[in-house]
């Protein structure tokens, strides 16, 4: 009995051996001419919130991935986003940001990569998992993609602060307004 459960133990770990092996690990750098913001309304202006796409230049992000015909599948590859590198311009409206993400509690917005749907040569679909002040959403959105050596991944996405369980801030005893919608926009350069 001993031995039958030894075979069984070395065959499901040589099975899940062999499953993994397809598994393809990268590292990649995005580079700093990179850019990503959050953009929104209140009830009299626009504001927009860069990120300091600089601090990527410290480090490189490393990706799993298998491929699937016109799929890659993702595995563990998150991109962490410090708040405090979002400058909205203003230091009171940086505070209010920071405020809205629940920044001392939730340090860093994460976007875990889960799969890259191939459209055709420059057009694709990216399920990214957001997680915002504690709180998970999957999303899957179109993006352009352009370059051979350095890639360059485009496009924009609309979300509401609700499904995250933010509460947007009203300023001035309610008489300004931010809206529920915001936009990320992003233009990402990256070195594989």
């Amino acid at each position: 009995m001993k031995t039958y459960l030894l075979f069984l133990s070395l065959l499901t770990l040589s099975v899940a051996g062999f499953a993994q092996a397809n598994v393809e690990t990268r590292e990649i750098e995005i580079l700093p001419e990179s850019s990503l913001s959050i953009s929104g309304n209140t009830n009299i202006s626009q504001f927009e919130c860069d990120f300091n796409t600089l601090c990527f230049d410290k480090q490189n992000i490393t990706v799993h991935y298998s491929s699937k015909g016109d799929i890659l599948d993702f595995r563990n590859s998150i991109l962490p986003l410090e708040n405090t590198n979002f400058d909205c311009g203003n230091r009171r409206i940086n505070k209010d940001f920071r405020e809205l993400l629940k920044t001392e509690k939730h340090p860093e917005i994460l976007l875990r990569i889960k799969e890259i749907e191939m459209n055709d040569q420059e057009n694709a679909h990216v399920t990214l998992n957001f997680e915002i002040a504690g709180k998970n959403k999957n999303y899957r959105f179109p993006v352009k993609i352009t370059g051979d050596n350095q890639l360059c991944f485009e496009g924009n996405l609309a979300l509401n602060i609700k499904d995250f369980d933010l509460e947007a801030p009203s300023k001035m005893f309610g008489l300004i307004v931010i809206e529920e919608e915001i936009s990320i926009n992003f233009k990402l350069n990256i070195k594989a």
